[in-house]
């Protein structure tokens, strides 16, 4: 069915991020009856998923909604695309409605409930068939002479979707025996004599009735999702196909009132320039998937405000961690003060800020900490958060390119108190200079002193605290300082 939606996956309450903040403002942009065709940008993993799923999940009076994620599309050719769509709108529809298909009253031929039953099957119990299809693998599916097994094996989405059809159907065979057979038979050998053209409008005339049906009054909406993730090869040919389709500047298609794309449009007109050159014009091709302009979705103020509660639901194993992760704890403000900095920056996504919360990662697991001392125990603390945001984004050089983007725009202004910067840093120092440096010293291109209680930096340098903090942070990173076995070993 595509990717399942990370921020949707059973989240706690007190754990989503508010929409109040872009909902408004969506409601009014959807609200406009011809803004029929919608592009939804927003930075990759900024949480677009999350929004439209708790945006449409509020207004289930008002919308009817299709949410759909095209991904597994890319390794479909371009004649399969439209067929996948109409297959998962189909799943879709069926999962609304199980019976929707299920026609009791037979008007012949021009029924076309019962003319899509036949054309489905005609061959026994659906029940038998689907049965034996469920937990098959791809490649023995296409080997059965059943033209129809063959089609399903093709679709990539779980076959079990497709037994709600079963419920009333041996009551349908029954009608459909006893009725008009002969018509129907004699229709079905038409198909299987003709091209897939005529089954194809027939599926999309069908998809149209029962949409319209369906929404009761509302207004349909399908979200076509994660473009972000498709694979650059793949992204313009899909929207190429997606966009033939269209039935013209008012009409969209199968008879939805809106279709929204969701991705990322600063990456896709990146794409879309390295593939077809600088000179491009981008938005002449570009605007014909939106009919006003594009929604560019920004939640990043309350993305911010939440990150601290986030931190504090990160999962652990460690019982020494429960402080360390709490309101007031050392790895905690770590992780807060550069995570708060990184995000505003864009430099690290919503998508994994969450990673930490709903997987245990292996850098918080029993053993992680040992507390020995005081300052052992800060220390490790420190490291685990290190190891932790390397892990997050997984490797150490991909860490130290976001900690001096965020050292460039530090400045003396960042209000975190001089405990944070100073204490961090001293506890860094004490592993990064060696024993029996001069009381009075310079570290990289600052001055500092050796006191009773660690390294800090002379009173003229008070005001660079946020950066001397980033620096020494980038140096101990650099050195791989947070990594060492012997928790006492300060020398080099």
């Amino acid at each position: 069915m595509g990717s399942i939606p990370i921020l949707a996956a059973n989240m706690e309450q007190e754990n989503l991020i508010s929409i109040d903040g872009p909902k408004s403002k969506f409601e009014a942009f959807l609200s406009e009856e011809k803004n029929r065709r919608i592009f939804f940008s927003g930075k990759f993993g900024c949480g677009k998923t999350f929004f439209l799923q708790t945006f449409f999940d509020g207004f289930k009076e008002k919308y009817d909604v299709y949410h759909l994620y095209p991904v597994r599309y890319q390794i479909s050719s371009n004649e399969n695309i439209i067929n996948l769509l109409k297959y998962d709108i189909l799943v879709e529809l069926l999962k609304k409605d199980p019976e929707c298909f299920q026609g009791n009253v037979s008007k012949g031929i021009k029924d076309s409930t019962r003319l899509f039953l036949s054309f489905c099957k005609e061959r026994g119990s659906i029940n038998s068939t689907l049965q034996s299809i469920v937990g098959t693998t791809e490649a023995a599916l296409s080997l059965s002479p059943d033209p129809l097994v063959q089609a399903l094996s093709k679709l990539g989405r779980p076959i079990k979707d497709l037994l709600v059809f079963d419920r009333k159907f041996q009551e349908f065979k029954r009608e459909f025996q006893a009725g008009d057979k002969g018509v129907i038979d004699k229709f079905i050998k038409e198909i299987e004599l003709s091209d897939d053209s005529i089954a194809t409008d027939h599926l999309s005339h069908l998809l149209i009735e029962k949409i319209k049906n369906n929404k009761a009054g509302k207004r349909s909406v399908l979200i076509l999702d994660d473009f972000d993730r498709i694979d650059p090869e793949h992204i313009f040919r899909i929207l190429n196909v997606l966009s033939a389709q269209m039935e013209g500047e008012e009409d969209n298609k199968f008879g939805f009132d809106h279709i929204i794309i969701v991705a990322d449009i600063k990456n896709v007109e990146s794409i879309f320039h390295h593939r077809y050159g600088e000179s491009t014009e981008f938005g002449g091709y570009f605007d014909k998937f939106f009919t006003v302009k594009p929604f560019e979705f920004d939640n990043k103020k309350a993305v911010i405000e939440k990150i601290p509660d986030l931190i504090q639901k990160i999962k652990y194993d460690e019982p020494n961690l429960k402080d360390a992760l709490g309101r007031s704890g050392i790895t905690k403000h770590l992780l807060e003060e550069v995570l708060l900095k990184a995000f505003d920056l864009g430099h690290v996504s919503l998508r994994q800020l969450y990673k930490p919360i709903q997987h245990k990662f292996v850098e918080v697991q029993k053993g992680a900490l040992i507390r020995d001392s005081f300052m052992d125990g800060r220390n490790q603390c420190i490291d685990i958060a290190i190891k932790l945001l390397i892990a997050l984004y997984g490797n150490k050089e991909t860490f130290l390119k976001v900690l001096r983007s965020v050292r460039a725009n530090a400045s003396s202004s960042d209000d975190k108190g001089q405990w944070l910067f100073s204490e961090y840093s001293n506890s860094m120092l004490k592993r990064l200079i060696p024993k029996g440096t001069n009381e009075n010293s310079d570290w990289l291109t600052y001055k500092i002193k050796r006191t009773q209680n660690g390294w800090y930096l002379n009173e003229g340098d008070r005001s660079a605290h946020a950066r001397f903090f980033y620096d020494t942070l980038v140096e101990y990173v650099e050195r791989g300082k947070y990594d060492k076995q012997n928790w006492r070993d300060y020398d080099d």
